[in-house]
Parts: structure tokens; sequence; C-alpha cells
């Protein structure tokens, strides 16, 4: 994945029916490990790699918070979760607030797609809400505090054993009308973002998922990652996870 220097919009939408737009970069050439048959694909477009964004003072505290929340992460995995950690990720999830990109900053956008066939859309959105764990899980990341679905203005942390490990906290908003779900990063997240699914009936009996990601840096720790490792195509690996385990646990059925 290379860098972009072209000019930034903080949105976009680079599926037009089965095609990406030409200037999109294709990254979704590799079969899925899992979800044979469901066609995951993604193209991205802004800026690569994410840049951290806000002042100072705001790339301090988000600092601050992503140290403290990768130490949480670790004592979760030393004592395997339990009621305590629960505990304390609630508790410590009640001081967060969103953390969604700095509008006119530049930003990384990537956008993903898979096909379901044969499933309803309204199926798989209710899958996707029912099935957090099943779904997260394919990916190596549990959810703290413990939930057995998603709710509406939910917010939580996707624990990864990473090294280091991290407590990534999201917030949850449902919007059953129109089969969408969105994720927006919290404090000390090591990326502002948001990640938008949506679930369309095909026309022919079947489902496009179709997730939209915008995110920056939200602090020098951003810098740091991409030095150390590749959490950019971490994204993606997850991403492809939940894709392909949501694919085929409902083509099982």
């Amino acid at each position: 994945m290379s860098a972009r220097s072209d000019s930034v919009r903080n949105s976009v939408e680079v599926f037009r029916g089965e095609k990406p737009l030409p200037n999109a970069m294709n990254g979704g050439a590799a079969r899925p490990r899992s979800g044979e048959g469901n066609q995951f694909d993604f193209a991205i477009g802004g800026m690569f790699p994410p840049k951290p964004t806000g002042n100072l003072r705001e790339q301090a505290k988000q600092g601050a918070l992503t140290a403290m929340q990768s130490e949480a992460a670790a004592a979760s995995q030393l004592l395997r979760g339990g009621a305590a950690v629960d505990a304390y990720a609630r508790q410590h999830l009640k001081m967060l607030d969103a953390s969604p990109p700095i509008a006119g900053a530049p930003t990384s956008l990537t956008d993903y797609a898979s096909v379901i066939p044969g499933v309803s859309a309204e199926t798989a959105y209710r899958t996707f809400v029912r099935e957090p764990n099943a779904l997260f899980g394919a990916a190596g990341i549990v959810l703290r505090p413990a939930t057995s679905s998603l709710a509406d203005g939910a917010k939580l942390f996707l624990e990864e054993k990473g090294m280091p490990p991290v407590w990534a906290p999201i917030s949850v908003h449902l919007d059953a009308q129109n089969r969408t779900v969105h994720i927006t990063t919290l404090d000390g997240h090591p990326l502002r973002g948001t990640n938008r699914f949506v679930f369309e009936d095909d026309g022919r009996g079947g489902t496009r998922v179709r997730q939209y990601s915008a995110f920056q840096g939200s602090s020098p720790a951003t810098s740091v990652g991409l030095t150390l490792m590749d959490p950019i195509e971490r994204q993606h690996d997850i991403w492809r996870s939940v894709h392909g385990k949501l694919h085929d646990m409902l083509r099982a059925r």
C-alpha cells in the first residue's frame, strides 16, 4: 500500500455497482481465508498512511489514553477477562467521548464490499447485530465488557492480543430501518475514525455488504505503530475475517 499525495476528500464511496472508482487502489485481489465465494474486495482513497491529527494538547491526551488502555488490555489478558475486568471496562468507557475524524484534515478512506447469496439483507443485518462475538472472534478480537449482542448506544472495547495489547474503544449506533450499523471510535483509540456497515438487497434474494471506513491518526503513537507493525494491513485482515465469518455463518444455515 503506497502513500497518496493527491488532494484528500473527507468522504468517498469508491464502489459503484461492481467496480471501484478509477483512481482508487484495488486491494482485494487475494482470496479471503474464510468466506469462500463472498467476493470480498476493497478499495482505498484519501491520504495513506494516516497522519496524527488535532493540536498538540489533543494528541497528548489521546496518546496518554492509548497507553493507559494498552495496560488495561494486558491486565485483561492476564486475568482472562471476568467480572472485575468487565466492571473496570464499563467504568472507564463512561469517561470516553467520541473521536471521529476531524473535518478538513487528511483522512484515510477504505471501502469494503462482500456478498452473501441467497440470504436477505434483513437477516444479514440482524445476524451482524446479534452475533458480534462470533464475528469479531473470527479476527481474534474479544469484546469488553462481555456482551451477547450489539445495542444502540453501546460503548465497548475491542481487545487485541497484539504487541502491545490493545483496548480499542468504540461506540455503536444501530439504524434498523436502513439496516445500517455505525461504529465510531472513542478517545484513546489509536485511530480517529468511523465505520458504516450497510446491508443492501442485491435484487436476487441475496445481500451486498458495504462498509465505509474513514480514519486518521489520533496521536504520535500512530506513527510509532506504523514503524513497528502494519496496523492498516491488520485492519484489512480484521474486516476480511468479519465479512468472511458472516458469509459462512449464514450460508451454512
